[in-house]
């Protein structure tokens, strides 16, 4: 007779189930690909033609500015649109002015590698999602830094 260590079976189940799972959520995301000659166009205070610009954070010194592919329906819930090439430049200026040594220029890639915008921060890293009929999101980069407390009184 074999004797069946249902702890065991139970582990089984759920790798198994994680490992159909995981590929799958996988699948939706997109990701950045640093790019030092994009990173130059923003530092030359260039923005490249064909994009949709957009940017996240403050209006006098963003944490991003975007650009998407046209052919994407952009989901801007915390993005803003900038409507000239000029105001581009102008969002990347203020960038710069931060912290020139940390921006960087940056592919915004498909799962499959596909560069299907452009990005320029401070920051290196964000998620960028798909869905259905074209849809992607590129979320804020922003992480605010938990900060000590401070004590008050004497």
């Amino acid at each position: 007779m074999i004797n069946v260590n249902k702890q065991g079976v139970r582990t089984v189940f759920v790798l198994m189930a994680a490992l159909m799972i995981i590929p799958g959520c996988m699948a939706d995301y997109g990701s950045l690909k640093g790019d030092p000659a994009l990173t130059d166009v923003f530092l030359n205070e260039e923005a490249l033609p064909d994009y949709d610009y957009y940017y996240n954070g403050r209006a006098n010194v963003p944490y991003a500015v975007v650009g998407i592919d046209p052919q994407y329906e952009f989901q801007d819930r915390v993005w803003h649109r900038i409507e000239t090439r000029a105001d581009v430049v102008k969002k990347a200026v203020n960038i710069r002015a931060v912290d020139r040594e940390w921006i960087q220029g940056a592919e915004i890639v498909d799962p499959s590698g596909k560069r299907i915008g452009i990005w320029f921060s401070w920051y290196r890293h964000t998620t960028v999602k798909f869905g259905s009929e074209n849809k992607v999101w590129v979320y804020s980069p922003y992480s605010p830094v938990r900060k000590h407390s401070m004590k008050v009184g004497h």
